[in-house]
C-alpha cells in the first residue's frame, strides 16, 4: 500500500493532523464510519459533496482547497482583512461616484473579502476589479 498522497487524501491527512485528530475522531466529525473515512484518505473512494461540506465548516477550510487544491486552506475570519475590505469597497464607491445602495454594498464586502482571503490579492486590488465590471 502506498503512502503517497497527492490529492484530496494529503488535503484530509493535514487538516486532520493540524487539529491534532485521529481518524476515527475525523470519521465521527463528518458521520461516516471509520473505514470510510479512512479510505477518503487513502483515496481509496470519493468523497461525497456532503462530507467535504461538513469538514469545510466544521474546520474553517475553503471547500476549494480541500477539494481541488486551489487557493488557500482556512478561511479567514481575520477583522483587520474585513476593515481593509469595508474601506477599499466605500473608497471606490465613492470614487466612481456608483452610488450603490448599503444593502448591496454589503454583500460586495463579503465578497471581496472572501476572494481576497482566497487569492491573496489585496482588498484594494479585488475591489477595483469588481467595480471594473459593474
Amino acid at each position: 500500500m502506498s503512502t503517497d498522497l497527492s490529492g484530496i487524501g494529503l488535503r484530509l491527512r493535514e487538516i486532520r493532523k493540524d487539529n491534532d485528530l485521529t481518524q476515527p475522531v475525523m470519521a465521527a466529525a463528518i458521520d461516516v464510519s471509520d473505514r470510510t473515512y479512512k479510505y477518503y484518505e487513502q483515496e481509496k473512494r470519493e468523497i461525497p459533496a456532503l462530507a467535504a461540506v461538513k469538514i469545510s465548516e466544521a474546520f474553517a477550510i475553503n471547500l476549494e482547497w480541500l477539494l481541488t487544491g486551489v487557493g488557500k486552506a482556512h478561511k479567514s475570519n481575520d477583522p483587520e482583512l474585513a476593515e481593509a475590505c469595508a474601506i477599499a469597497v466605500l473608497t471606490e464607491n465613492e470614487g466612481r461616484e456608483a452610488g450603490l445602495p448599503i444593502a448591496k454594498l454589503g454583500k460586495i464586502i463579503g465578497f471581496v473579502a472572501a476572494q481576497s482571503a482566497q487569492t491573496g490579492e489585496t482588498p484594494a486590488q479585488v475591489t477595483c476589479k469588481y467595480f471594473d465590471t459593474l
